[in-house]
């Protein structure tokens, strides 16, 4: 059963499962098929926790640290009687996709990075295609008409940057550059993003670019690493957050984004998450209802992820997050001086915490892919020959020979 997650077909199947577009959570009419892929997603967490049993007999510490997140999160709903509906598959859905990537990089990284990068390529070309096709909107969803095959325009960048993120990591690791099929999923990434429009997406979406092109150029600072950018989130997150500094950024946040000083109303609901939170320092509220959390703090969410989680889930949830963005970031800066692969996955780290400070995005769980890559980058290293130059994968030209695949050698930059 373990050869399964050898194959490249296996691995893309479990990926459309568990990234299934959001259309078909929204659409009345495709309410029969999302039915059946939420079984699957339990019958894939279940068939993936049994492998890891049976065949990873070490437990690592990010997945512990994930799993008991999930775990706090429950208790904190228990103890307040909050909202079990979509609590639990949101859980299943962080821990199959954690377990989906620690799992297929520890087994067969190749095999993975290509099932991945295959499916969630595809999906963001076809959400692409909807965006072009439908510019005011495919199909109304409550009170928002800007939705697409990933669903509100907000929301689909947690589905479009990780494809972005496989792709460019598989490019890395075997060609050293960017191939084609690369340049068109970043491309329809970035133009999806611009289309539709989110400010926040599009703040992400360009400090993933601007890595990009600097791995591209082979112009890799040092200071521009995980540490750093923990940093300077824990630096943001209380200037902004908790002194309110941002009179001092006007002219980015005015000019450039478009948006107010009270960032379109979220500082008066993180005032009254912050409130929230200190009624309830330990437990926070857990999961409730949205008309419960709007009655409560005047949103569904506290439009930070950070301060979410303490509203949410206490102070021991919010350490629980840090602690794994911490492993996360050990592996990352243990790693940094290898290359290209590393300076990517740290700078789309970075993209993603910067994004969390202003959204506490519903399918935060599509994160944890990206968390789960960074955790265990060592798997995800370009192979490298005996004098450390990097083995760049290349295929014959051959038209019969076409889907055999050899190693050649070329010299790093």
């Amino acid at each position: 059963m373990k050869s399964l997650m050898n194959r490249r077909w296996f691995i893309a199947l479990v990926f459309a499962v568990l990234y299934k577009p959001t259309i078909f959570s929204q659409l009345p009419q495709l309410a029969l098929f999302d039915t059946v892929t939420n079984v699957l997603k339990l019958a894939v967490l279940a068939v993936l926790l049994v492998w890891f049993v049976m065949f990873y007999k070490k437990v690592s510490l990010f997945f512990i640290s994930l799993a008991l997140l999930q775990v706090w999160r429950v208790i904190c709903t228990v103890y307040y009687g909050g909202d079990y509906t979509s609590l639990f598959l949101t859980i299943f859905n962080a821990l199959a996709i954690a377990l989906v990537v620690e799992m297929g990089l520890k087994t067969d990284p190749d095999a993975l990075l290509d099932g991945a990068t295959f499916i969630l390529g595809f999906f963001v070309v076809c959400n692409f295609v909807t965006i072009l096709m439908f510019p005011d909107g495919m199909y109304e969803y409550g009170v928002y008409t800007e939705n697409y095959l990933f669903g509100y325009r907000n929301n689909m960048v947690m589905m479009i940057i990780p494809a972005a993120i496989f792709s460019a990591v598989r490019s890395f690791k075997y060609y050293d550059r960017l191939s084609k099929s690369s340049w068109l999923i970043v491309i329809s990434s970035v133009a999806s993003i611009f289309l539709a429009f989110s400010a926040t997406g599009a703040i992400g979406i360009v400090i993933f670019c601007l890595v990009l092109i600097l791995a591209i150029i082979g112009f890799m600072p040092k200071i521009f690493n995980v540490a750093t950018y923990i940093v300077f989130n824990i630096v943001f997150f209380f200037s902004i957050i908790i002194m309110r500094v941002q009179d001092l950024f006007a002219f980015i946040i005015v000019e450039l984004l478009g948006k107010d000083l009270t960032f379109t109303g979220r500082t008066d609901i993180w005032d009254k998450s912050l409130s929230a939170f200190l009624g309830s320092p330990v437990f926070g509220v857990g999961e409730i209802e949205a008309q419960a959390s709007r009655d409560l703090i005047g949103a569904t969410h506290a439009h930070n992820y950070y301060l979410d989680l303490l509203y949410k889930s206490g102070v021991f949830g919010f350490l629980i997050f840090m602690a794994i963005l911490i492993i996360c970031g050990i592996s990352l800066y243990k790693n940094r001086n290898n290359g290209k692969v590393v300076f990517v996955v740290s700078g789309a780290l970075f993209a993603f915490m910067v994004m969390l400070q202003s959204e506490a995005y519903y399918n935060i769980y599509y994160f944890f892919s990206i968390l789960s890559l960074a955790a265990f980058i060592e798997y995800a290293l370009p192979k490298k020959d005996e004098n450390g130059d990097i083995i760049i994968r290349q295929r014959h030209k051959n038209r019969r020979q076409k889907d055999l695949i050899h190693y050649g050698y070329r010299h790093k930059n």
